[in-house]
């Protein structure tokens, strides 16, 4: 593997800790003596509130009250009780959201309630290509994750499509912190597990007067289930540090990782028609193309500055700069024989963010304005060898009031972006257009009526353009979609035991992309959709229809006794579009389960989807799977240690998520995992 290795990030981690074992004790009891309060303003302080934690009034990240009950929030000891293999399975608990294994270049997929994606901003970072980000990226640095569903925040991103072609409007954002040290610490996380399947995870940071740093290494490596041909490796090293005091905020975050990994083979379960009549034979059969990528390279950087003038007036500003370089090549099972090489699908892409709060009595506005750039100069799947570059300028303005002692807030809020094309998304030929300006807007209000209940209630407009993973049968550009979005909720805090939460929305779409069919540029049949040859994507035929979404969201959560605790979520929507209601699961339910007494933990999580198909034979979804771990903490030479046994899919459960092709779960899979702390 070119660039870095699993050597060389051991040698850096390694080295680091030696320098500051000589300062470790002593910094440790200077910490000891200094009030564990701190005053100054953090950019990652959060406090607990009502529905999970809050966000201070004056951070990048904090969303509305009329939004809370459509912002989910992961801690990290909610994190550490999942024991997820990667982000994935922290997103899959979140209400609503639907994610889907694809095998190929873009390698997960998931949407919002069933009508659209998602950005991603990774401590100030906007990542366009998140599906390739959110299955490397190392669970063990990152300290909270916040979900926010819907059109609720028109201050943090466009709620248009940009800089991907998975996806078309953004439903809402996933926000990823890591880690910052709030003291001296050090130590490493070991496991192994099924497939042969490893992981070292090593840190060290501390914080030292104003001053914070802390720094990451991270190797994954697995070889896979046996003939699956679903191997991957990936090296990291991540970097996070800062300087907080009363007058002035600075942190900033380096993100480095080295990769590869290989295309799972699909497997038939549709029969073929030969000569008029179905053929069986092809059924079982798993694909002989060899695809792979090689090397999955990512580079990140990003930098917040926050400047509060007094107790009203706080500005911040960010810039972040991302880079992937991703290689692909294909050949046959089983000689290897035709030999293609898909070629380079490097992007590049910047952003910049200058926004100002204003907490004055009662009332909190924020204004700001946002640029964003993405660049591949080769093209991205399913466009290879088609040169994309987008531009786009964004203003958003939001206002929110609060009245009779907080018990009622009203805000209201609007975005518009407008975006510019340096090449056309359709052929890449230099075009340096701007595209129609798109607009959102949203107005909110919540109420408290007592100490145990809270009302929201929402509408928000937002308009988005057609992706280009996105074909309408003619070749024509298809409208704009135009959605209209109404949200009600109920939260009610009736004691620790038993906190049960609704949510009911309704969204009127005019010109939403729905399935069609097209004339296969490859074969010449018609079909819904077909697989690129040269990239292995697949590109689905699209026509505008006005459709209508319903859905509701449901959950209870609790604390029993001190050592049990629950979390119980269940998701239902349909649409009144036929090919659309068929296309994705109707019902999604999720819990997680805790267990704590004394130094011992379990923890187990399940997830539901039920079955949905898009044709006779292609029924996906349809199952429950189970996952759950266990552990012991104690000590070792006087240093915390943490012993954990995992489980994946414990039902053994065969499942697939994805038409023209299935990809199959590999099943069950256990491990073993090791976490020591030098400080």
């Amino acid at each position: 593997m070119k660039g870095l290795d699993r050597g060389f990030i051991v040698f850096v981690l390694v080295l680091a800790v030696c320098c500051f074992t000589q300062t470790a004790f002593a910094q440790k009891e200077e910490e000891q003596k200094k009030d564990k309060h701190e005053t100054s303003y953090n950019l990652d302080e959060i406090t607990v509130s009502g529905k999970g934690v809050k966000e201070p009034v004056t951070s990048p990240y904090a969303v509305t009250e009329s939004s809370r009950l459509q912002t989910e929030v992961f801690t990290r000891e909610e994190i550490e009780a999942l024991h997820p293999e990667s982000v994935w399975d922290i997103i899959e608990q979140v209400p609503g959201m639907e994610v889907t294994f694809q095998g190929r270049q873009h390698m997960d997929f998931s949407n919002m309630r069933g009508t659209g994606s998602y950005g991603v901003i990774l401590d100030g970072v906007y990542v366009p290509s998140l599906d390739r980000l959110l299955k490397t990226l190392p669970v063990d640095a990152i300290e909270s994750m916040t979900v926010v569903r819907d059109a609720t925040a028109l201050t943090l991103g466009p709620l248009t499509n940009f800089g991907s072609s998975t996806g078309s409007g953004n439903q809402g954002f996933v926000i990823i912190k890591t880690k910052r040290a709030s003291k001296l610490e050090g130590g490493f996380v070991a496991s192994y597990g099924s497939f042969h399947t490893e992981k070292e995870h090593v840190y060290q940071g501390s914080k030292i007067g104003n001053f914070d740093y802390r720094i990451a290494g991270t190797y994954n490596n697995t070889l896979g289930k046996t003939n699956w041909y679903n191997a991957s490796r990936n090296a990291s090293v991540l970097f996070r540090g800062g300087y907080t005091a009363p007058v002035f905020n600075a942190d900033v975050l380096y993100y480095s990782s080295r990769g590869m990994r290989e295309f799972q083979r699909s497997e038939t379960v549709a029969p073929s028609v030969v000569k008029g009549k179905l053929y069986w034979g092809n059924v079982g059969e798993l694909s002989n193309a060899k695809w792979k990528i090689d090397p999955m390279v990512s580079d990140m950087f990003a930098i917040n500055l926050s400047k509060p003038w007094n107790d009203v007036h706080t500005t911040t500003f960010s810039y972040a700069y991302n880079n992937l370089i991703v290689a692909s090549e294909t050949t046959n099972f089983p000689d290897g024989s035709a030999k293609i090489s898909v070629g380079d699908q490097n992007s590049r892409g910047q952003s910049a963010n200058l926004r100002h709060v204003i907490n004055a009595r009662n009332n909190i506005l924020k204004v700001g304005g946002q640029f964003l750039q993405a660049i591949a100069p080769d093209g991205s799947a399913p466009n290879i060898g088609r040169r994309s570059g987008e531009d786009m300028y964004g203003l958003y303005a939001q206002d929110e009031y609060h009245m009779l002692n907080d018990r009622l807030t009203i805000d209201g809020g609007v975005r518009v972006d407008k975006k510019h094309y340096e090449n056309s998304p359709a052929t890449g030929n230099s075009v340096n257009e701007w595209a129609k300006e798109t607009y959102a807007c949203a107005l909110g209000a919540s109420y408290k009526p007592g100490s145990i209940f809270t009302l929201t209630g929402r509408y928000a407009y937002t308009e988005n353009s057609q992706s280009s993973y996105q074909a309408s049968s003619d070749g024509t550009t298809l409208p704009p979609e135009r959605r209209s979005r109404y949200e009600a909720g109920v939260l009610a805090n009736i004691h620790p035991v038993f906190n049960p939460w609704l949510t009911l929305y309704y969204y009127d779409t005019k010109n939403q992309k729905v399935s069609s069919t097209g004339i296969d540029p490859y074969t010449g049949k018609k079909v819904s959709s077909y697989t690129d040859p040269f990239t292995g994507e697949e590109v689905n035929f699209v026509a505008a229809d006005d459709v209508v979404t319903k859905g509701l969201e449901f959950g209870i959560s609790g604390q029993i006794l001190k050592h049990f605790s629950y979390r119980l979520q269940y998701t239902h929507v349909t649409t009144d579009n036929t090919d659309t209601n068929n296309s994705s699961p109707h019902h999604l339910a999720s819990g997680r389960f805790s267990y704590k007494y004394k130094k011992f933990f379990a923890n187990a999580s399940l997830r539901y989807v039920s079955s949905y198909s898009r044709t006779l034979y292609d029924e996906r979804g349809g199952y429950t799977r189970l996952d759950a771990n266990m552990g012991y903490n104690f000590q070792i030479f006087d240093r915390d240690t943490r012993i954990t046994l995992y489980g994946r899919n414990l039902g053994n459960k065969a499942y697939y998520t994805s038409g023209n092709g299935q990809y199959y779960d590999p099943g069950i899979q256990y491990g073993v995992e090791l976490a020591y702390k030098f400080w």
